[in-house]
């Protein structure tokens, strides 16, 4: 499994991800979100929305999954996703950093 995908898997397991465009925007305006990523098959508009809901608060990141992809970890359909603990967040960002570096 690809390390965004277990880490993702990890703050699912461990209660720490919240799903879904209207429950990450509360998330991030609680405080609550440290990073959100993006399934590569959302709208631009949806896209254009949480990366204004963010702002400068929040790292947002467009990640190289499709919804389904995240739904075989997280357990159903969905393309917008905050990750709400420090370290696995950082564990999510180092790898998509590394899949970046590798290109």
């Amino acid at each position: 499994m690809n390390k965004l995908l277990f880490g993702v898997s990890l703050a699912r397991k461990s209660g720490k991800i919240t799903m879904g465009f209207d429950a990450v925007k509360d998330a991030v305006k609680e405080g609550r979100a440290a990073v959100v990523l993006i399934a590569k098959d959302i709208s631009d508009g949806t896209v254009r929305r949480v990366k204004n809901t963010c702002g400068d608060r929040v790292p947002v990141y467009l990640t190289d999954y499709t919804q389904y992809d995240y739904s075989k970890v997280v357990g159903r359909l969905t393309g917008v996703i905050a990750v709400t603990d420090e370290n696995l967040a950082k564990l999510c960002t180092q790898a998509i950093e590394i899949k970046e570096g590798e290109s």
